[in-house]
């Protein structure tokens, strides 16, 4: 019998990059999954790479009302994870104060208004996964928003695990590194993005960049180690250990 047998995840962000590879996971696993995303193209494609049975809702996370008509189109959740959102660069005095809202609506609030909608259908046993990244423990210039983010990403998970534990639900936290396969605009000129990345590569003690399934990897033995509660696992080839 696989390991996810029987239980219902729901992804957000799981049309493609880091959601998208969990998805493909659990399912692999056993796990009915129901991704979320804005992009219906994409979640149709998704989908009928998944196989198994697997179904998408096209769901903006900004909008809290079609965060719970995700919610309530299943009976009982087992697996929340929470990978949608995008990402801000530039300098602090050039980025609009609006594109910091909105990253925060959908990358905060909307993992938060997932998990506030979400707990009345977790049964014991049942585990959160929420998505913070890198710069929530290293400074990525012209990311001040997004390191704000991802640290106060961190703060809800540990918070949340410690709530929810007398009802049997784990919450967790993946932090990302450096990962291929995102589509994140670094809103680095073409002709500047190779050496762009290099730099960045040359920061990650293991010189290179992480893959959506390595990311994977860690989304399933949170999802699978009933000990792992409050939690901020750092996937970053040792990047935040230097």
């Amino acid at each position: 019998m696989s390991t996810l047998e029987g239980k219902t995840a729901i992804i957000t962000g799981g049309g493609t990059g880091i959601g998208f590879a969990i998805a493909e996971r659990y399912a692999s696993e056993g796990a009915q999954v129901v991704l979320a995303g804005r992009n219906q193209k994409r979640l149709d494609e998704a989908v009928e790479k998944i196989g198994r049975g697997a179904r998408a809702i096209a769901t903006d996370v900004a909008d809290e009302a079609q965060v719970k008509r995700l919610i309530d189109s299943v009976p009982r959740i087992d697996l929340l994870v929470t990978c949608a959102g995008g990402a801000v660069f530039g300098p602090v005095e050039e980025v609009p104060r609006q594109s910091w809202r909105e990253l925060f609506d959908s990358r905060f609030f909307g993992q938060l208004s997932a998990c506030h909608h979400a707990v009345p259908k977790m049964p014991p046993g049942s585990s959160i996964l929420f998505c913070s990244g890198v710069a929530g423990h290293a400074a990525l210039v012209n990311y001040s928003g997004g390191a704000g983010l991802c640290g106060a990403v961190n703060a809800m998970g540990r918070s949340l695990a410690v709530e929810l534990a007398p009802k049997g639900i784990r919450v967790n936290v993946l932090s990302p590194g450096l990962t291929l396969g995102t589509a994140i605009d670094w809103h680095v000129p073409p002709e500047k993005l190779d050496a762009f990345m290099d730099s960045l590569k040359s920061r990650v003690p293991l010189k290179r960049a992480g893959s959506a399934r390595d990311m994977a990897d860690a989304a399933y033995f949170l999802a699978t180690n009933n000990y792992a509660t409050g939690m901020v696992l750092d996937i970053d080839g040792g990047w935040t250990a230097v």
